[in-house]
């Protein structure tokens, strides 16, 4: 698929798109409004929800919702590629449970490996 392939169909988006002023999206068109926008949301699971019920397709990355084996969803992936950087945020000094911290605690190396500033992970936002 290329971009220009979402132009005409009703699209799931995050709300950190909007927020940031279309970075995605507008490579389907400069004018975002054009787009058939028919719903929004933080959490990509219910964006599959609303796929599932034929609401539209999902804007997102790949492998963070199942797509294979039983699921009637699946992936497409645009041409083309676009690039980005993902970001985990979390609330400043909170203490985290141990499932959590030992998540961080993965994935601080992981980050490191891709070249990720060293304060990206040093405080919390």
């Amino acid at each position: 698929m290329v971009w220009a392939d979402l132009l005409e169909q009703s699209l799931i988006v995050s709300h950190q798109e909007e927020r940031d002023n279309w970075p995605t999206l507008s490579r389907i068109t400069q004018d975002v409004a054009k787009l058939n926008i028919v719903a929004a949301d933080t959490l990509l699971f219910n964006e599959s929800l609303l796929v599932e019920e034929g609401l539209g397709y999902a804007v997102c990355f790949d492998r963070l919702i199942n797509t294979g084996g039983n699921s009637n969803l699946c992936f497409r992936p645009l041409y083309p590629v676009l690039e980005t950087s993902p970001s985990i945020v979390w609330k400043c000094y909170q203490s985290l449970s141990k499932p959590a911290q030992a998540f961080l605690d993965t994935l601080e190396p992981l980050c490191k490996k891709e070249n990720a500033a060293p304060t990206d992970l040093a405080a919390p936002v």
